[in-house]
């Protein structure tokens, strides 16, 4: 089987939108992470992709947050990480950790509502 490239998309927003969408739970998960010498949010990004938890306390805080956030805006959160230098190309929109958004195209009513916070950023991936 050959190697090469494959598209992927996200639906991003960025981390002023989660963290004023859902305030308390950010920072309650902010907190975790920064106080863990074990993780960082690169590493816990890496990880949630694949529902690879490695703290239960940290996959707690971060299921209240989407939690909350779906609560708020309607639209599933999730935490997803790209290196665009090792998996993917110098022309990708996403490097390094970033937060995704699912339930807007079609714009739904909630996606209506928030589309002003939600870029759809493109990049490829080498595997």
């Amino acid at each position: 089987m050959g190697m090469g490239y494959g598209a992927g998309y996200a639906d991003v927003v960025s981390d002023e939108f989660v963290k004023k969408t859902c305030r308390k739970e950010f920072n309650a998960l902010d907190k975790l992470i920064t106080d863990n010498e074990d993780v960082d949010w690169d590493a816990f990004a890496t990880d949630a992709q694949y529902d690879q938890f490695e703290i239960e306390e940290i996959e707690e805080a971060f299921v209240k947050l989407t939690k909350a956030f779906k609560k708020a805006t309607g639209l599933e959160l999730g935490i997803g990480f790209h290196d665009m230098d090792d998996e993917g190309d110098r022309y990708d929109d996403v490097n390094g950790m970033y937060w995704w958004v699912d339930g807007v195209w079609v714009l739904s009513k909630a996606g209506k509502e928030h589309e002003k916070h939600i870029d759809r950023k493109l990049f490829v991936t080498f595997g």
